[in-house]
């Protein structure tokens, strides 16, 4: 089969550590009750606030708090609670009726042991995250497969989300201020393997259409609100001032905003090739400037009635033809690209070639590895269509095993 050629050089749980989610008792810091730690931390919560009348300040900020009770316990244990707590008295309503002048402890890092303790247990994670992020980087032997296509990408982690960016769009930050990648990258793999957009985590019916759906609602990124991803960001491990959301939002203000990554730009720069010729450009309205003023091919106005998957097809016909020095009209082959060109400006053979060219399942197959251009056409008919046509699905998923069979 031809091709695909390579152009020229030119995861609802978290755990308190931000870890692996792992099961484990946690002891009240005043009585002997005991809770089976994540499921169970709001009822342990509950508990000391209702039985104990304590308030923990902040609580979603510190970093483990199955030491942080237990650090409280031996305290507790040693001197009265008042030592350590401010009093606040208020009024409530408990099952509907009024209490009046209710005392209550709360426990923060006003008093200098908290401060201490929720120091030394943020310290604690950072350290634990910048040793298996050091890890993670010095680790060589990465191999693992592509969310989307079937491209074993190696040797390092690195390689594998610059590759998710560049090829794909999947933009989920600086591989530097990423750590657990395996395990994010498995969250990811579950949900796309049950058919789920990884931002909105609504079901699809097939691949195809979930892919479609995340290309057009520029979903190819993942939550924010979601807690289950804040483990994997360092700067979440640095501390409450900052967060990856807020930095992320800095950026993005809203899903109905394109999804920039400005911060990928110095060391990640998207390459398109011009369907002629051998320029590639940074940006998709580059490209199409560029192929109006030197090759007289109107990209957009060509394609301006064509779904995304004839629009594919087209492309990789294209591209085959100019490579194989033929030209896309008439496919009189040339010696050169260059007299291939210059044949199709003078004949006047630089327009849309014949849908009956084009128009064939072999098609549907990349000319070339990584085509940045494939990346960036949208649908010139319906942009708000996400539904595929049926007998299209069902073409698509022959070809994909067709392809799993010649790779085998």
């Amino acid at each position: 089969m031809f091709g695909p050629l390579e152009f020229s050089p030119t995861v609802k749980e978290i755990s308190d550590q931000y870890g692996k989610i792992e099961r484990y008792e946690v002891g009240c810091l005043l009585c002997s009750s005991t809770f089976n730690f994540p499921s169970e931390k709001d009822v342990c919560l509950g508990h000391i606030f209702e039985s104990h009348k304590i308030i923990i300040a902040d609580v979603h900020q510190i970093g483990n708090l199955k030491k942080y009770l237990e650090f409280w316990k031996q305290q507790f244990s040693e001197a009265p609670i008042t030592e350590f707590c401010s009093t606040i008295v208020a009024d409530i309503k408990k099952d509907g009726l009024p209490l009046k002048d209710k005392e209550y402890f709360l426990l923060s890092d006003v008093h200098d042991k908290d401060k201490f303790i929720r120091e030394k247990l943020q310290t604690e994670l950072l350290e634990s995250a910048l040793d298996q992020q050091k890890s993670e980087r010095e680790d060589t032997n990465y191999s693992h497969g592509c969310l989307f296509c079937r491209q074993i990408i190696e040797p390092t982690r690195s390689e594998y989300l610059i590759h998710l960016s560049t090829q794909h769009n999947l933009q989920l930050g600086k591989p530097e201020n990423l750590v657990y990648v395996d395990e994010l990258i498995e969250i990811l793999e579950q949900k796309m393997e049950k058919l789920q957009c990884i931002f909105c985590e609504r079901t699809f019916k097939d691949r195809n259409v979930l892919k479609e759906h995340m290309r057009k609602k520029m979903h190819k990124r993942i939550n924010p609100d979601n807690k289950v991803y804040d483990r994997f960001y360092i700067v979440n491990y640095k501390g409450s001032e900052k967060s990856w959301k807020k930095e992320k939002k800095r950026r993005d203000s809203a899903e109905d905003e394109p999804c920039d990554w400005s911060d990928w730009q110095e060391t990640l720069t998207l390459s398109i090739v011009c369907l002629f010729c051998e320029e590639s450009f940074s940006s998709w309205e580059n490209v199409l400037n560029h192929m109006i003023h030197v090759h007289n091919f109107n990209y957009e106005d060509s394609t301006s009635e064509m779904d995304f998957y004839e629009q594919v097809k087209l492309v990789n016909f294209i591209r085959r033809q100019l490579y194989r020095n033929r030209c896309i009209n008439c496919d009189n082959e040339f010696s050169n690209r260059v007299e291939t060109l210059e044949h199709m400006i003078s004949q006047i053979h630089n327009i849309m070639p014949s849908k009956d060219l084009w128009n064939q399942p072999e098609f549907y197959f990349p000319t070339y590895e990584n085509d940045a251009f494939l990346c960036q056409i949208e649908d010139g008919i319906n942009d708000n269509e996400e539904e595929l046509n049926s007998d299209l699905s069902e073409a698509l998923s022959e070809i994909n095993s067709l392809t799993s069979l010649e790779q085998e």
